[in-house]
């Protein structure tokens, strides 16, 4: 996936509960990125895409991320597109599903407070410490490596967000055309996958994108524009 993956627990957990969690939880990163990557021959996806392995054939998994790519490029009208310069490229949709499914290790094996961040995007569970009260999310600044541009409350769910900060102007539309509407676009809501995919087609739909993210129940979105602006759905997120 080209980032860095963390999880940090919090409260009085069993460090051996605490190492079987994690170990399964990037294990299924892992086991997720072997399945994905474009940067691998073995990969499912790039024999899906060689046309050496066909989707009859495919893990389970591949259909459910292709089913997930399918519906998002009908519902943002073609601004989310898989196929990216004529090649089959899921990456836009994978990580926030995939880190979404590691989390999920860190529950199926009972811990309470916790959260699961990869590349920026984070799943969060409980509270910090374990004493109450939401968790406090930085959002980097775009246009200042290092810096902090606002922060946001969250009691549990995910945060997502997609721009330039990291990999830089790496987004672009359907035709190959950079999308530089905005610097940045995070997405809040209470699954991963769908935060994550939305701030990435947010991002690339440019001034309409915060409009049509607002039109999913349950997530909110703001945007960090060229000249440092920030635009949001709703103020009520935004500390």
């Amino acid at each position: 996936m080209g980032t860095v993956a963390s999880i940090h627990i919090h409260g009085d957990v069993d460090p051996a509960l605490a190492d079987h969690a994690t170990s399964a939880a990037f294990a299924e990163l892992q086991r997720l990125e072997a399945m994905f990557t474009t940067f691998r021959k073995t990969s499912e996806i790039s024999r899906v895409e060689a046309g050496s392995l066909s989707l009859l054939d495919c893990s389970a998994e591949v259909i459910d991320v292709l089913d997930g790519c399918t519906w998002l490029e009908h519902a943002s009208g073609g601004a989310f597109c898989i196929r990216r310069e004529g090649r089959l490229d899921p990456a836009g949709f994978v990580k926030g599903w995939a880190a979404e499914r590691a989390a999920n290790c860190l529950r199926d094996h009972g811990l309470s407070d916790w959260y699961l961040a990869v590349g920026g995007d984070l799943v969060v569970s409980g509270s910090p410490h374990g004493e109450g009260g939401p968790w406090t999310i930085a959002i980097a600044n775009p246009l200042r490596p290092g810096g902090v541009i606002t922060a946001v409350s969250v009691t549990s769910g995910a945060v997502a967000t997609s721009g330039t900060a990291e990999r830089g102007a790496h987004l672009r539309h359907a035709d190959g055309s950079a999308a530089n509407a905005f610097a940045s676009v995070t997405v809040l809501g209470p699954s991963l996958t769908w935060a994550d995919a939305f701030a990435t087609t947010a991002f690339v739909m440019g001034d309409d994108g915060l409009d049509w993210v607002a039109r999913f129940d349950g997530y909110r979105a703001f945007a960090v524009t060229r000249d440092g602006r920030l635009l949001n759905t709703t103020t009520s997120t935004i500390t």
